[in-house]
């Protein structure tokens, strides 16, 4: 019974030593900050949360990305004159709506050019009023910008990226994709 207490209390203190070497610094930066505390700090606080339609660099977009890894993230790239790209709102924000709780963040970046945002892409959103956050591209260079997640991006749109929790791109989808399709290749990431 002694000798059965001695091996049991070893192998708990080798699995917390396992857990403290390898989960802890996974977990934090040179600073030791966790890695979303550190990403929240390089973002300007507005890109986090926004109120309405904010300008995001490709840098930025870079941040946001890591800031929501452990997330499952749709990325959705879109303009105000691509009408199967307007199509999608409605049901973008229903799956925002549905699944945010259960882990989805939707983040749609229009690649309008980045000196409409008061003539078109802010009305646009506005009046749609969708429950998840849009940004304008500030570079001009619209394949610079997208180069952060796809350097193949051929400019289709819409243009979605389905991004698991660890960061991983997992589907790119080209054209308007309907709420079932999209759900049904989220749903099992949630799990």
């Amino acid at each position: 019974m002694d000798r059965e207490k001695k091996h049991l209390t070893g192998r708990c203190l080798v699995g917390w030593m396992i857990a403290f070497f390898i989960a802890i610094p996974a977990m934090v930066d040179g600073g030791g900050r966790t890695l979303s505390q550190a990403a929240r700090a390089s973002l300007p606080s507005h890109l986090l949360n926004p109120r309405s339609v904010e300008l995001i660099s490709a840098e930025e977009l870079r941040q946001l990305l890591h800031h929501y890894r452990g997330r499952v993230i749709l990325l959705n790239l879109w303009a105000t004159w691509c009408v199967p790209c307007l199509k999608e709102f409605p049901d973008l924000s229903k799956l925002q709506d549905r699944y945010r709780d259960r882990g989805l963040t939707i983040i749609a970046v229009s690649v309008d050019e980045p000196d409409e945002l008061e003539t078109k892409v802010r009305p646009y959103v506005r009046d749609r009023a969708p429950t998840f956050s849009t940004y304008l591209r500030k570079e001009n260079d619209l394949d610079a910008f997208v180069s952060v997640v796809d350097e193949g991006f051929a400019g289709i749109l819409p243009t979605t990226y389905i991004i698991d929790r660890t960061g991983k791109i997992k589907k790119k989808l080209v054209g308007r994709k309907t709420y079932e399709e999209l759900e049904s290749l989220i749903v099992p990431l949630l799990r």
